[in-house]
């Protein structure tokens, strides 16, 4: 084997731990969950998120101005234990939250931390994002989170989803036909809103019952989709700046770029040595 060969062979050597070796063991995690924040209590001001690993001082990122019916995108965090703490717009970092709760993530598992409920009785809650849903269907939940209504009547294909559902409560997942469904929500007052859920078979919807300018308004949720166990990404509503002071997935994203420019420098060192080869 002449010393061209011997290099290429080397070259592409390299070129197979980058890819076959070590950028898999880079971007491989450990069993990871899913975790969005919301504010859903209609008559809260704006307020700002944290989210720290249970125990730590420095939040892994942080959410302001998150007005009512925001939600954040998903955020990929390791299995074990977090806090979520609730500030006024703007306070200090290191002042009292005004409202905190803990939350376990599980490898594979989704949730959403709301805010729910009046201002006066405002709480955390933590809902599980994940479902078991049979082969070949939907699954659909609401939250009611309006006090223009505070008692809803909502069905989906003409299908019954809840009676009388109360302000700031969840219904378990509903097992729904795989097939675009109207989901219809009626209060006490004003008319009924409707809104166009595509149910995908395997995917997990949630419909939130919000206050509108004039009326309710619906937000369609997509909480997993294809039959995957966790979510494929977040779902963004306009919440005010994201800034993390961590994410699990920068650092993935960095490794893959990484991976990538030091393939992109073997192939441009292979192509040089065969043009000066040529050249000889």
């Amino acid at each position: 084997m002449d010393s061209l060969h011997r290099t290429g062979a080397i070259l592409l050597l390299g070129a197979g731990l980058v890819t076959g070796s070590a950028v898999p063991a880079a971007l491989a995690a450990p069993a990871d969950g899913y975790v969005r924040l919301a504010h859903l209590s209609p008559d809260t001001p704006a307020v700002d998120v944290y989210l720290y690993s249970l125990g730590k001082k420095t939040p892994r990122l942080v959410l302001r101005h998150v007005g009512y019916g925001a939600l954040s995108p998903y955020q990929r965090l390791g299995s074990g234990a977090y806090t979520v703490a609730m500030r006024p717009a703007d306070a200090a970092a290191a002042s009292p939250p005004v409202l905190s709760t803990n939350v376990r993530v599980a490898g594979g598992q989704a949730y959403t931390v709301a805010g729910v409920g009046p201002y006066k009785g405002i709480k955390l809650q933590v809902l599980e994002d994940s479902a078991s849903i049979p082969a070949g269907r939907a699954g659909l939940r609401v939250i009611e989170a309006s006090l223009k209504e505070p008692t809803v009547d909502v069905t989906a294909g003409g299908r019954g989803v809840a009676k009388n559902l109360r302000f700031a409560g969840v219904t378990p997942y509903r097992s729904m036909p795989a097939k675009p469904a109207t989901v219809k929500v009626t209060g006490g007052s004003g008319s009924p809103v409707h809104t166009k859920v595509s149910l995908m078979a395997g995917s997990i919807h949630t419909v939130v019952v919000l206050d509108g300018a004039s009326g309710l308004k619906l937000l369609d949720l997509v909480d997993t989709a294809g039959g995957k166990a966790t979510p494929r990404g977040g779902i963004d509503t306009g919440l005010g700046g994201l800034a993390p002071s961590a994410h699990r997935g920068i650092g993935s994203w960095s490794v893959a770029a990484a991976a990538l420019g030091a393939l992109g420098a073997l192939g441009a060192l292979a192509l040089g040595l065969v043009r000066l080869r040529r050249r000889a």
